[in-house]
């Protein structure tokens, strides 16, 4: 099974999250422990077997040096130590982790267990929702799918309710405040139209994914509108919306399956209907260009003036850092940079930051790879705090237009450019299924040989 273990670096950083818990330490014994210089009363074994024993930092640490690196053994040991100390002062913290270590694993037992538990302390979790509903899916356990459903209705409720309530921060403006929230509430959607249409309420399923669409063009749900069209029988528009699905990934620079993938349902929706492919190539050109001119004037509307506007080396850009200072990339010329985009908005950009920060640790004695980690945060001021309050130490810039230059139309988004500037790997969003610093570390040793 891949990302069974964690390096000397990742269990550190497990071990120093919790110990940060027990800052309070003396305190917790004082309230649990007889006070000083006063003797307890002799105790029967039966009174002694009822009283529980006290949890420490010591405990918590052997659990997981335990563990030996395992993550899976990590998860183990923990849910044991909470049996021993069932009134353990950390419990919401080791939850929380067990939860984190749950999703990287793929346990999906324990993911919706312990999203449950926090939903129980944070009903209007988003992040949590989103997830439970995403994994009752892909376990489909008997009942898992209305669970799912009684999740996503919930999840679109809390959202559309969040919106009503949250106030423009003030450096956005009106546009982009509306984009932003026009892309979470596509996404929403998008969550529960597909649970939907598992469920086979192809209509109900229709009417979330359209309205998804309309808000967003993502290609996740043209691609689920064309699912549900082909079930309903409704060729034409399955052919439809299997070329935006199409063109809307060509123009985001996915990966070769994915768009492959889309490319052989494309082909069979449109030979089927046509007998051939003759004729394909211009319909996908003409919707290529349709989207890709309605997306460059959509964001034509959202930006700002920039003063890295208009150019067409990625070398000649200029980066403000949250410090206020500026990165020249022209000091990295000559040097392989990797570029991780994220925000602190982005549920998954949170599980992979860390592994992106091992990656920089690894490399942090070869001069010859630079790492950036590029907020796409359209409210700037959510950075800093964002990163103090996780303990990041990322060489953290802000995008400034270098998301448009790349066509970043998905976060978190990984690129990396060779010696001459020119990119030499692209990867969109995260894949838990995979070992990402060990692929990185595999990616930048391949653009250092160009």
């Amino acid at each position: 099974m891949k990302n069974n273990r964690i390096g000397r670096f990742g269990l550190v950083l497990i071990l120093t999250g919790f110990l940060i818990l027990v800052v309070n330490l003396q305190l917790a014994k004082a309230q649990t422990e007889p006070e000083p210089n006063v003797p307890a009363l002799p105790q029967s074994q039966d009174e002694k077997a009822k009283v529980p024993a006290v949890d420490s930092d010591e405990n918590l640490r052997r659990a997981i040096q335990a563990a030996g690196g395992s993550e899976e053994l990590i998860i183990v040991n923990l849910e044991d130590y909470l049996k021993r100390y069932p009134q353990s002062a950390r419990r919401l913290e080791i939850e929380e982790e067990i939860y984190k270590l749950a999703i990287k694993i793929r346990d999906r037992d324990r993911t919706i267990t312990y999203a449950e538990k926090q939903l129980e302390r944070n009903p209007a979790g988003i992040e949590l929702l989103t997830t439970i509903v995403s994994t009752l899916r892909a376990r489909k356990a008997t009942g898992d799918m209305t669970r799912a459903l009684d999740y996503a209705e919930r999840l679109v409720k809390q959202f559309e309710s969040l919106i009503q309530s949250s106030r423009k921060p003030g450096r956005l403006s009106a546009a982009q405040w509306q984009e932003q929230k026009d892309q979470g509430r596509a996404s929403v959607y998008l969550v529960r139209g597909r649970v939907l249409a598992a469920i086979g309420q192809l209509e109900k399923a229709k009417s979330d994914l359209r309205k998804s669409f309309e808000l967003m063009p993502l290609a996740d749900a043209a691609l689920a509108l064309s699912e549900v069209a082909e079930n309903q029988q409704r060729r034409d528009d399955a052919l439809n919306y299997a070329l935006q699905a199409f063109v809307i990934t060509l123009a985001g620079d996915a990966e070769g399956g994915e768009v492959k993938e889309l490319r052989q349902r494309l082909s069979s929706l449109y030979s089927g209907k046509n007998n051939n492919e003759n004729g394909l190539g211009d319909l996908v050109l003409q919707a290529y260009d349709k989207y890709t001119r309605e997306r460059d004037e959509r964001l034509a509307r959202l930006e700002g003036p920039s003063s890295n506007s208009g150019l067409d080396d990625v070398l000649k850009f200029k980066l403000p850092r949250p410090d206020g200072s500026i990165l020249d990339l022209a000091a990295l010329r000559g040097k392989v940079v990797v570029m991780n985009f994220w925000a602190t908005w982005c549920g998954p950009c949170r599980t992979e930051l860390p592994l992106f920060q091992k990656a920089i640790e690894k490399y942090q004695s070869d001069s010859d790879v630079a790492f950036l980690a590029v907020s796409t945060d359209a409210d700037r001021e959510f950075v800093e705090p964002y990163l103090r309050q996780n303990k990041h130490k990322l060489p953290v810039v802000f995008a400034e237009n270098i998301d448009g230059f790349f066509n970043v139309s998905a976060i978190p988004t990984t690129i990396i450019l060779d010696r001459r500037g020119k990119v030499s790997y692209r990867m969109r969003g995260f894949n838990p299924n995979e070992d990402f610093t060990a692929q990185l570390s595999g990616w930048i040793e391949a653009a250092k040989k160009k």
